[in-house]
């Protein structure tokens, strides 16, 4: 064996005993501040369950952006369920659910919360497998760095007007706290004025 062999062996050996290798990468894609109320949200492109793209500069209404830790989360599932009863029938505000979950996942989410019969999820779960819009909106939940869900947001809510400009946040540091339907319909009815 080389010395070049040697090193790469001693490398690996050390970022997978120390588990140091994953946290590197997490830190590098952290970004350290959420996105604060007044700032333009970062612009994103998306495939949802259906695999259909969506692009949130493109949409030119008020949106709801909600971020979840993924389909294994109870506590996003009843999130998620109740969320169906935000928006007004009618309404020019669309909503977007986020996480790193592929299309099959969100999939099998929504039947399991359409199971309970109170409707149909009437919004759209968005696929970010790299992690780079829960980054560009700051909610990466470092607490999670190289373990087995590395990658994962802090449980967060953005309504951004039409402009393109967040109106309305609350990212939680407690996975198991989430903001009211009567909140985030406030951050609704900021973004029309």
């Amino acid at each position: 064996m080389n010395l070049l062999s040697i090193l790469v062996v001693s490398i690996v050996f050390a970022c997978s005993a120390l588990g140091t290798c994953g946290q590197m990468k997490a830190a590098e894609r952290s970004r350290t501040e959420p996105v604060a109320v007044g700032q333009a949200a970062p612009d994103f492109t998306l495939t949802d369950h259906n695999g259909q793209s969506v692009t949130l500069s493109k949409l030119g209404r008020t949106s709801v952006v909600v971020f979840y830790r993924g389909y294994w989360c109870p506590f996003c599932a009843k999130q998620l369920a109740d969320l169906r009863g935000l928006l007004n029938a009618g309404e020019s505000a669309e909503m977007f659910a986020i996480s790193v979950d592929p299309a099959e996942k969100s999939r099998g989410l929504i039947s399991k919360i359409e199971k309970d019969g109170k409707g149909k999820v009437n919004f759209r779960l968005l696929s970010d497998p790299d992690g780079k819009t829960i980054n560009a909106f700051g909610v990466y939940d470092t607490s999670y760095a190289g373990k087995g869900f590395d990658g994962i947001p802090r449980a967060s809510v953005f309504v951004i007007d039409g402009q393109g400009k967040v109106v309305w946040a609350r990212i939680e540091t407690d996975y198991k706290q989430r903001p009211t339907l009567d909140e985030i319909r406030a951050g609704i009815e900021l973004a029309k004025k």
